[in-house]
């Protein structure tokens, strides 16, 4: 974790305490509460915790929800991790519980899962700095509003608003929560972080990812991916904002938009054959490479077609409309759904 972090930056792993004796009984929330202010942990960028906290045996029984709930008392971020998580299973689990979380990986090595929990921090970091000037310009009547003005593009705050209709519960404490002390600020920043990142930079609409984008300019992923004139094109549409680091290469997708409609070309694979006088391979639903795709399985993460996937599930934001599930994901998960 260490080698992933500046000069600037702290890692503090946290030790559970022994009880102290002849004190009454509390729950470990309010145990783990105290622990905290007690090291001086309160101003923590973020609480990073297994989803199996078994081996505590001074905290046996204490779980990771317990974290976070303590976590959200304090404003503090808190993101979690598993050994040996199914990808997909998860997502599907998330999608059932209705709660915004930030899950993070280490199947690809304790290395890479260091750089992600520092960009993690980072991008609520950049929240947070962001906020004061956001609520003087947007106002919190809209979480959309917001959220876009935090972001630097008020001009989405409508297509950010629908990705809300998923999460009426978590963001109407959006409206409730006040600006005007740090720790209220600092709530209102872990509801925003949440929100972008398990909803509006996790299902494709506003924000594409490498393979959503590329399957909706209908650019082979691989060409899209490998070819640095064809990033060169689009590289005024790439997302630079908060957890970009982590979430790895985003293209905001009404700038895609405009790239190609302003060069008159019908799609992004037709307005780089232009511009770089050559042959660009199309896109290919992962069902029947013969169709172009234009869409993106959530489960699966591959370009898919229109008519050979599923859209519109209930856990689905309702601006996500680049989202889908491919149809053999689909008949192999349909008892998660």
């Amino acid at each position: 974790m260490k080698d992933a972090l500046s000069d600037r930056d702290e890692t503090i792993i946290f030790r559970a305490r022994q009880p102290k004796a002849n004190v009454k009984p509390v729950t470990y929330e309010t145990r783990l509460e105290q622990d905290l202010s007690d090291a001086g942990h309160l101003d923590a960028s973020l609480i990073v915790a297994d989803l199996d906290l078994s081996a505590l045996s001074l905290y046996g029984g204490l779980s990771e929800l317990q974290v976070r709930r303590v976590a959200e008392r304090f404003g503090i971020p808190e993101c979690c991790y598993a050994r040996g998580e199914n990808e997909g299973r998860e997502l599907l689990r998330s999608a059932e519980l209705g709660e915004a979380r930030i899950a993070v990986s280490l199947k690809e090595g304790n290395q890479e899962f260091a750089k992600q929990v520092v960009s993690i921090a980072k991008g609520f970091a950049l929240i947070e700095s962001r906020l004061p000037d956001a609520l003087k310009t947007s106002g919190k009547k809209s979480p959309g509003k917001l959220l876009a003005a935090t972001l630097g593009k008020p001009e989405y705050a409508e297509k950010i608003a629908l990705y809300a209709s998923g999460d009426q519960n978590r963001l109407a404490s959006v409206l409730g929560v006040k600006g005007s002390d740090n720790e209220n600020l600092r709530r209102l920043t872990c509801l925003l972080g949440y929100w972008l990142w398990d909803s509006i930079l996790r299902y494709p609409g506003v924000v594409a990812n490498e393979v959503a984008a590329s399957s909706y300019l209908n650019i082979h992923e691989d060409s899209f991916r490998t070819n640095p004139d064809i990033q060169r094109l689009f590289a005024k549409a790439r997302y630079d904002g908060p957890f970009a680091e982590a979430k790895g290469p985003l293209w905001w997708r009404g700038v895609l938009d405009d790239i190609v409609a302003t060069s008159g070309a019908s799609d992004g694979r037709d307005f780089a054959a232009k511009q770089l006088r050559q042959q660009v391979e199309r896109s290919q639903c992962c069902e029947d490479p013969s169709k172009p795709a234009g869409y993106y399985c959530m489960l699966s993460k591959k370009p898919v077609s229109l008519e050979n996937s599923k859209g519109g599930l209930t856990w689905f934001p309702r601006g996500a409309d680049l989202a889908r599930i491919s149809r053999s994901k689909y008949e192999e998960d349909v008892p998660w759904f």
